[in-house]
């Protein structure tokens, strides 16, 4: 099920050879189904993913390359496979904020907090096994708490069912900005996902 994509009536800097001028990006449908595997949930979309119409398009974003190889997904998928993740996979995609920016850092305090709720929504709605939150950033926004360790949390989102809730799993931002992980290291995580999602599955 996907959201329709829409503007945000908001203005940001747009790529260099359009420095000086002002573009209004539109917001990224969600990629969300009832009782997905895993629900990822990126802080915000960036210029690229705004302009292309799909998640994590950065050329230097290294979530796709991982998915591939995680386990989780059967072929190479890039970011124009984001829509097709629900049907054929059981995973989907969403972000914390709607709002696209040049970086997440031009996202206000008020902004994030505002997207909380929105998202608890979702995942009492839908009902993901797994609740994946791509940056430990996101996720300590989410808690208001600091991430003490990556990967599976002792904390679970309830349904709203009552019959279940979603785990949660903390893997770092798959951005290619962040240094301090390697592919390699983002790669890790991934196949610590996908055996998570073997074992509850």
């Amino acid at each position: 099920m996907a959201n329709k994509r829409k503007s945000t009536g908001h203005y940001s800097p747009y790529f260099k050879k359009q420095k000086n001028e002002e573009v209004d990006l539109p917001e990224l449908e969600d990629n969300i189904a009832k009782d997905l595997r895993v629900l990822f949930v990126g802080i915000n979309p960036g210029i690229m993913s705004s302009t292309r119409g799909h998640h994590f398009a950065g050329p230097t974003n290294h979530f796709w390359p991982c998915l591939s190889e995680s386990g989780l997904v059967d072929k190479v998928l890039s970011y124009k496979d984001d829509q097709t993740l629900p049907e054929i996979y059981q995973l989907g995609i969403t972000s914390l904020t709607a709002r696209p920016t040049r970086s997440a850092s031009d996202l206000t305090k008020a902004e994030q907090k505002a997207g909380i709720p929105v998202l608890n929504q979702k995942i009492r709605k839908y009902r993901p096994k797994v609740v994946c939150f791509v940056g430990k950033g996101i996720y300590e926004i989410y808690m208001g708490e600091k991430c003490k360790s990556l990967g599976l949390q002792p904390n679970t989102i309830k349904w709203d069912n009552g019959k279940g809730a979603s785990k949660i799993f903390v893997m770092p931002s798959t951005s290619g900005i962040v240094s301090s992980y390697q592919k390699s290291d983002k790669l890790r995580f991934f196949k610590e996902l996908a055996g998570l999602v073997e074992q509850i599955s």
